[in-house]
């Protein structure tokens, strides 16, 4: 997933994208603020990231919003778009950004989660 389509996933959250499937014009500030916001959630969210890969932790960072977002795929996919809608909102629609607030602390603990390994049983050690 790019920058971009992480910022396209937020809005259509917020319900900003038009009825064409087409960005409106008044989110250019939006898009603008998009990568720095980005890379705030990145940070926050690289212990997460770390512990669900069970890797070194590393904060990372992204240049433009073409660049892949690199953390996992649950992190990209679960977590990211509700914690950037709700970056968007502050400010403009406060119930609104407390909803996806909840959203995304929900979905980060779902994600915490996904990284655990399935147990199951040893079959045949011995032949």
């Amino acid at each position: 997933m790019t920058g971009k389509e992480l910022f396209e996933s937020a809005l259509d959250l917020c319900g900003l994208r038009k009825t064409d499937g087409k960005l409106p014009n008044d989110v250019s500030d939006l898009e603008q603020r998009a990568l720095s916001l980005i890379n705030i959630l990145l940070a926050e969210n690289s212990i997460l990231d770390c512990r669900i890969g069970k890797k070194k932790h590393e904060v990372y960072s992204i240049t433009s919003l073409s660049q892949a977002v690199p953390l996992c795929d649950i992190v990209q996919n679960r977590v990211l778009p509700y914690g950037l809608a709700r970056l968007l909102l502050l400010g403009e629609d406060d119930n609104l950004a407390s909803d996806m607030n909840r959203l995304y602390n929900e979905a980060r603990a779902e994600a915490l989660g996904f990284g655990k390994p399935k147990v199951e049983p040893i079959a045949e050690v011995y032949k």
